[in-house]
């Protein structure tokens, strides 16, 4: 069993991103050796000002059977996917059904206050690209849940080109010494001790000469030094990067699409909200938007 994961959440819909999803989860539930739980969220329709009584549940609602059937498809569809996996047979499978009580419908919320009951949890899903614009006016689930999450969140994109694989080559982990890559190294850690895989840190810094430290050291060789105690023992091997580079985010994900050995990256999220985030920019979701691989984040 894992030191800091005993269950593995993927939110399931029957969509290919959450195929996408559903499988890298099995092989992180697999890694960790801990619970897989498929999740279904069904929301309630806000009530008819005629018909107050309609927002009650009914099981025999009309509204509510359409979303059990949807739901019994959609966890129908993620045993397909679970089936065609060579190691299923060593999963604990669970599937869960939320039913999010809130007038308007918001999914993100009910999956997210789910995670939180179960302490040693890591979520994952399945995400479309979607530009900043198509964030704000669509909507996206996993880019709500990645701002209220408090734990760490793993994000696939279906139309990444690593993200069915059906191992882990490599583990990216940039590191900026804050306390969030602290946690993030040592989830990487964990996962490189389950998995016997190899970590390559990467710690990024402008092009030209850095000034020194007061005491002399060099501010990467400090956050290096920093980085490997949290990992702890790594028996497959850890490689340090440098990269000199003006926009952190494309620098770690070029590293990331050099890897030919299915790498995912495991990196720290500074926590800011949606709107500061919007306005002066995050390395972390700079990746999560463009890496060919799994991105997980850790707050």
């Amino acid at each position: 069993m894992s030191e800091q994961i005993s269950s593995v959440i993927v939110a399931v819909d029957g969509s290919n991103e959450a195929n996408i999803a559903t499988r890298h989860a099995a092989l992180l539930a697999n890694l960790y050796h801990a619970t897989l739980q498929l999740v279904n969220v069904l929301p309630l329709y806000p009530a008819e000002l005629s018909d107050l009584p309609a927002n009650r549940y009914n099981a025999e609602d009309f509204d509510h059977e359409q979303q059990d059937a949807k739901a019994n498809t959609a966890f129908a569809e993620a045993r397909r996917v679970l089936n065609d996996l060579s190691f299923v047979s060593d999963l604990t499978v669970e599937e869960v059904r939320l039913h999010d009580t809130s007038f308007v419908r918001q999914p993100e919320r009910a999956i997210v206050e789910h995670a939180c009951q179960h302490k040693k949890s890591q979520l994952v899903m399945g995400a479309r690209h979607l530009s900043e614009i198509g964030k704000w006016v669509k909507g996206s689930v996993s880019n709500a849940v990645i701002h209220h999450a408090k734990g760490p969140v793993t994000i696939l994109h279906a139309d990444a080109h690593m993200t069915e694989m059906a191992s882990i080559g490599r583990i990216l982990l940039p590191t900026d010494g804050s306390k969030t890559s602290v946690l993030a190294a040592r989830l990487a850690g964990d996962l490189a001790r389950s998995g016997n895989i190899p970590v390559e840190i990467i710690y990024c810094q402008p092009s030209g000469e850095v000034p020194p430290l007061d005491n002399g050291e060099q501010e990467a060789q400090r956050v290096l030094t920093d980085t490997r105690d949290a990992l702890g023992d790594v028996p497959a091997g850890i490689h340090d990067t440098v990269l000199h580079a003006e926009r952190y985010g494309e620098a770690i994900v070029e590293q990331a699409h050099k890897c030919d050995n299915s790498p995912v990256i495991v990196m720290g999220r500074r926590g800011l909200g949606h709107w500061r985030e919007s306005l002066l920019g995050s390395v972390s979701q700079k990746v999560i938007e463009l890496a060919p691989c799994p991105v997980t984040v850790v707050v």
